[in-house]
């Protein structure tokens, strides 16, 4: 306990040196601070496992046993012995692995105070627990309550307690093992932060604070863009930056949106009933937003399932009129950002992105937003699994092609438009 607790400690301080990096720097002395760490980073979880794996077989083996009637008949009662007896043992097991839990957090402050060592307060723990489990009538509340669970899983459906204890045993066994699992691959989720983190840095970019729901609100009042879906919305990153042109320099926010279409279904279940659910999909947009005093009020969307309002305006050219639809506050508007090195350069970004859209609202900010690309995707080669590796690779300066390609080709819109409006 005491040990995977200590590991637990290393590993965040670990992390908080991850996020208190300023630099590239920071972060490569810290991945190379793990080649000769003073202290233990790996957890030693061969208990959880094992209870992991006895709660699946023991789940597994009596929901085949109930469904299948093909064991052999002493391994059949033996194991109805064992889960008859479950009213006693199992929430003793629970107790106590919940207490070991709670000891590598260092949640123990009540207990500790009149019982010093984890094994005290676990010896005491499971004492309480089995007073419980003799009392009268405890037999009827536990395969009560796993009658209960059936009936909120099925939906309604039944209740049963010869199939809540199995399921109940199987998702507890996944649960536990999934946890375990997590914890031995502790380096791959830290490891895509640092990747993150130098990306960041590389390329002169800064996390913002915001509140992924309410950021969402905001720009639904800005662009069209974000009013999609009629369940969840919500930005799940936002970073700034800076571009330096031959012409233009401007700030710019670097987006990913996320949002959820619901809709109701009907189907017919295994008894020939005609039932209705509620499905949600979710989708994601990946986008630019900036200032672009050039133009307002204007919209050119890619088949990305939005209307906009305003009036439709039709080019010359037949490949642009396909793939864009053009909506303007004024039609002049439209006509004068739409000259033909234009339609030229958006032609050029619809065979790149995907289902794009360019808006420019009446205060001249402007949202490009797409389907596919995430500008912020890196393959690495290594992780904190091999931080000798990992450093290096670090160390380099890795630019964002995919991002300064479409920066570029925003710095191209300005040079081709800076002509038609008065700033």
């Amino acid at each position: 306990m005491r040990y995977n607790q200590q590991v637990s400690t290393n590993i965040a301080q670990l992390k908080e040196k991850i996020e208190a990096a300023t630099c590239q720097q920071d972060l490569v002395r810290t991945i190379r601070s793990l080649e000769n760490h003073p202290g233990p980073l790996d957890y030693n979880d061969k208990l959880w496992v094992v209870i992991s794996m006895l709660f699946l077989g023991l789940g597994g083996l009596t929901l085949f046993s109930i469904f299948s009637r093909s064991l052999p008949y002493e391994f059949d009662y033996w194991l109805r012995v064992v889960l008859i007896y479950s009213q006693y043992w199992l929430p003793l097991v629970a107790t106590v692995l919940w207490q070991l839990w709670r000891e590598e957090q260092g949640k123990v402050r009540f207990l500790s105070r009149h019982f010093k060592t984890p094994s005290q307060r676990v010896v005491v723990v499971a004492g309480v627990t089995l007073a419980l489990v003799l009392i009268p009538y405890w037999g009827a509340l536990y395969w009560g309550a796993l009658q209960i669970l059936t009936l909120l899983v099925s939906g309604g459906g039944f209740a049963s307690s010869e199939l809540g204890l199995p399921m109940l045993l199987v998702v507890s066994g996944g649960i536990i093992w999934w946890r375990s699992y997590r914890r031995k691959h502790w380096r791959r989720p830290l490891s895509e932060r640092i990747s993150l983190l130098d990306i960041l840095f590389n390329n002169g970019l800064k996390a913002l604070p915001f509140k992924r729901k309410e950021k969402a609100k905001e720009l639904g009042q800005q662009f069209k863009e974000f009013i999609r879906g009629n369940d969840l919305r919500e930005i799940q990153h936002l970073y700034q930056g800076h571009y330096e042109g031959g012409l233009h320099s401007f700030d710019y926010r670097l987006y990913r949106f996320h949002y959820v279409v619901r809709r109701t279904e009907t189907y017919t279940d295994s008894k020939g009933n005609t039932r209705t659910r509620v499905v949600r999909n979710s989708y994601y947009r990946h986008g630019l937003l900036l200032h672009f005093p050039f133009a307002r009020g204007l919209s050119l969307e890619g088949g990305s399932g939005i209307s906009f309002s305003g009036e439709e305006y039709t080019t010359a050219s037949n490949e642009f009129n396909r793939l864009f639809s053009v909506r303007a506050d004024k039609e002049i508007a439209a006509a004068r950002f739409l000259s033909p090195a234009v339609i030229e350069a958006m032609l050029a970004m619809a065979s790149e992105y995907s289902r794009p859209v360019l808006e420019i609202n009446v205060r001249g900010d402007l949202c490009f937003a797409f389907n596919n690309d995430d500008m912020l995707e890196y393959k690495r080669h290594y992780n904190l699994e091999n931080p000798v590796e990992f450093a290096s690779e670090i160390a380099k300066h890795d630019e964002l092609k995919k991002l300064d390609g479409l920066l570029f080709q925003m710095h191209n819109l300005m040079r081709l438009t800076d002509n038609n409006f008065e700033l």
